[in-house]
């Protein structure tokens, strides 16, 4: 592990350069810490999210649900450029500091749970009733749902290359794939991702 990771980088201040190093050991910490409570379904993610950071340079690898986990860290991080992961940006309610990194693995640990519950279990066909298949109905939504998506986009006044990231994204492709598209730095491709949120946030709010 330790050819591979350097956790020297935890106690640098956050920036372009490293935030993905970060984001990469928090989630390798968490998930290997977790193993001893939730077994071997967070022994497989532990391993995934291992073997990604080591061949991330790889361009024939296909990168696993478990990097999700350093993308969504990585995106909180770049929201604090210029602080160090202990630095203290709020309090629980019974008065306990939240550092960067306690809220960075918060944020982790939603997306955590989203993959580890029942919810998220696959459905065979066979399981499935007349009643529940799929109607000419749900077409339609489908179809108002684009035009709102579409009208969404087109309101938050996006970049050639915001939009590609986008679009990407909507395809199901990890952000060091979509940086490789985009020949830009995935630092570049976190950032995109957030100013397209804030966007979002000053005009819909939320």
């Amino acid at each position: 592990m330790s050819k591979v990771l350097d956790y020297g980088v935890l106690r640098e201040e956050i920036s372009k350069e490293n935030v993905l190093a970060m984001a990469e050991l928090i989630a390798v910490l968490e998930t290997q810490y977790l193993i001893g409570y939730m077994g071997t379904r967070m022994q497989r993610l532990y391993r995934d999210v291992y073997v990604d950071i080591k061949h991330k340079n790889d361009v024939s690898h296909v990168f696993s649900d478990g990097y999700d986990l350093v993308q969504e860290g990585a995106l909180f991080l770049c929201e604090h450029y210029g602080k160090h992961l202990s630095d203290v940006i709020g309090y629980t309610k019974k008065g306990k500091k939240i550092t960067i990194q306690i809220a960075c693995t918060k944020r982790m640990m939603k997306l955590i749970n989203r993959k580890t519950s029942d919810y998220y279990r696959s459905v065979s066909l066979e399981a499935l009733t007349p009643v529940s298949e799929p109607s000419t109905e749900m077409q339609e939504e489908t179809e108002r749902d684009y035009t709102v998506a579409d009208s969404i986009v087109e309101n938050l006044n996006l970049t050639d290359n915001m939009k590609t990231a986008l679009e990407c994204r909507m395809a199901g492709l990890s952000f060091p794939e979509i940086g490789r598209i985009l020949e830009r730095a995935q630092s570049t491709v976190f950032e995109y991702f957030i100013k397209m949120r804030q966007r979002y946030t000053a005009i819909y709010g939320g």
